[in-house]
């Protein structure tokens, strides 16, 4: 090694180490998926707790995984869901049918019956004592043995049974059941995959529960019910969930599953004894009538209270309907009868019944008409009697009629010289009512005044203006009619107008001169106006110029409200 190589392994040596250590890492596989695992937990972690993207990326891969886990090995995970599983279903579709029933005394109750002689006599004959022979005639059925078999091997895990009931060898039991059912799979079942569920024995019952690693066989007196085969499975996988795995590996060695009779005295808790009528009810006819006048009584009670609400309600009602004044309201069962006066604008009595759910065939109904002098009527009154515009609306104050809104001058000329006719009202407000209509036509007068027609020399017209001065007498004479129906004078005046070519007395007799002219021709149109006469001073003198621009006649519009109302 040279000098140089000495100095870049002085200068660059601890970054490549650093560099070819990366580098080992990276191109190791086995390196990387040691460094990925050791992250990848908490990588997890952070992203679930980030936002759902990841559970969104995982949902799909992780249930195609389980489905094709569950297709491949069904029976491991049946295994394992079986403790879980059982009483999940049977809470979701079975009800338990237990009874409970309550012990008696049996001895007593039939000691001195003729039934009672008659099992006194067969228990005598059969040695057994009277209580437990009575005790077994009562009883419906009893959980007398439970037998928990290994799957496995056939072996006995556990045995429990009354003290009363009489016990054999329970390993040759055991090994007989697994013999039968040896025999039924090998005989019954070309695919071995039968099994024996039940069996009779005289007075007993054999019932068989299978688990994945042990079968529970339970030895049952008298008719057990259907539902009691759910409550023994549940025992069974209750069984399973404690002590499956040693079940699973049991080879006699009954310590390895302690406790398991514990369990299985379970079993021994199921009977249910015939229920005896210590005391006789009344007959059930008698129960079913006295019901049945109970539900008739609360239904006419309720009916009635109904009615009686019905004609409170109807009345408030009636009571707030204006125009109708309510002399007597009566009810008949369920019927109503209303008697009064009523407004022909008031709201019908019917429909105001029907509003409150009372169905018209149930109203009778005789009501006087009259004219209510109630603001809500009054308004409506002249609504009707002036067909009242959409725009407008009535309100009674007293009795002033107060009216706001716009409508036509001509219908509101009306509404003011026939309101006094309207019975209950002395006077009227328009302050908020408007004539729209009246208005447009002011607009139009001040449009069309200051209109100007010119002069070519002295009172001679300019070409052509004449002719629209005339045009313009008529439009005026049609304004002054129209003036006339909304209320209105209009008056009309004309001002002369001359350049500064003459002297002012001269300059002023001419516009004297062309106002006249003008005022001619409005005649001639039928419109009288009025001549306005400028001073001389206000025709100043100055350079004889000629200027046809300033010579002319302007004539002006005013409109006066007329001073009363014809």
């Amino acid at each position: 090694m040279n000098d140089l190589d000495q100095l870049k392994e002085l200068l660059f040596g601890a970054e490549k180490e650093a560099l070819d250590s990366i580098a080992h890492r990276v191109e190791r596989r086995e390196v990387r998926t040691v460094d990925v695992a050791d992250i990848l937990p908490e990588a997890i972690h952070q992203s679930y707790k980030k936002d759902s993207e990841l559970v969104e990326s995982l949902t799909q891969p992780v249930g195609e995984c389980l489905q094709h886990a569950f297709r491949d090995d069904p029976q491991t995970y049946g295994d394992a869901l079986y403790p879980v599983m059982g009483p999940a279903i049977r809470k979701l579709i079975s009800q338990s049918l237990r009874t409970f029933t309550e012990q008696i005394n049996t001895a007593v109750e039939h000691s001195l019956t003729p039934k009672g002689l008659k099992w006194r006599w067969q228990a005598s004959r059969a040695g057994v004592p009277f209580g437990e022979y009575i005790l077994q005639k009562s009883m419906l059925y009893r959980v007398e043995q439970a037998y928990l078999i290994s799957r496995e091997n056939g072996l006995l895990v556990g045995h429990v049974h009354h003290e009363a009931s009489k016990i054999k060898d329970s390993d040759a039991v055991s090994a007989m059941f697994t013999a039968i059912q040896d025999f039924v799979k090998e005989s019954f079942s070309p695919d071995r995959t039968g099994r024996l569920e039940s069996a009779d024995m005289g007075e007993f019952t054999l019932w068989a529960m299978h688990g994945p690693h042990a079968l529970l066989v339970c030895v049952i007196r008298g008719m057990p019910p259907k539902s009691l085969r759910a409550e023994l499975s549940a025992v069974l996988e209750r069984i399973h969930f404690r002590y499956g795995e040693a079940i699973r590996e049991y080879k006699g060695d009954t310590s390895t599953i302690p406790d398991v009779e514990v369990e299985l005295e379970r079993c021994l808790q199921f009977e249910a004894h015939e229920q005896v009528d210590k005391k006789r009810g009344p007959p059930i006819s008698m129960v079913i009538l006295l019901l049945l006048l109970l539900s008739v009584a609360v239904f006419l009670g309720v009916r009635d209270w109904n009615y009686a609400q019905q004609l409170g309600k109807l009345d408030a009602a009636l009571a707030a309907t204006p125009g109708v004044h309510v002399t007597a309201i009566e009810r008949n069962g369920g019927d109503f009868t209303v008697r009064g006066l009523q407004d022909p604008l008031a709201a019908d009595v019917i429909d105001i019944a029907e509003g409150i759910d009372i169905p018209a065939d149930r109203m009778n109904v005789a009501m006087q008409p009259f004219q209510s002098l109630q603001p809500e009527i009054l308004a409506a009154r002249t609504a009707r009697m002036f067909a009242k515009p959409e725009t407008v609306k009535f309100e009674v104050s007293g009795t002033t009629l107060v009216v706001s809104g716009d409508a036509s001058w001509a219908w509101q000329r009306q509404l003011q010289s026939r309101f006094s006719a309207l019975p209950g009202i002395e006077s009227i407000n328009l302050d908020a009512l408007t004539a729209g209509d009246r208005q447009e036509f002011a607009d139009e007068v001040a449009g069309q005044g200051e209109r100007k027609f010119f002069f070519q020399r002295g009172v001679s017209f300019a070409e052509g203006d004449e002719v629209a001065l005339s045009e313009y007498g008529e439009q005026l004479r049609d304004l002054k009619a129209d003036a006339e129906d909304f209320g209105y004078s209009l008056s009309v005046t004309a001002k002369g107008h001359t350049d500064a070519s003459g002297d002012s007395a001269i300059n002023s007799a001419l516009a004297q001169g062309r106002a006249i002219r003008a005022a001619d021709v409005l005649a001639i149109a039928g419109v009288d106006a009025t001549i306005i006469r400028q001073p001389d001073s206000m025709f100043a003198q100055g350079a004889p110029v000629e200027d046809t621009s300033k010579r002319f006649v302007q004539i002006d519009l005013q409109l006066r409200p007329l001073t009363e109302i014809p």
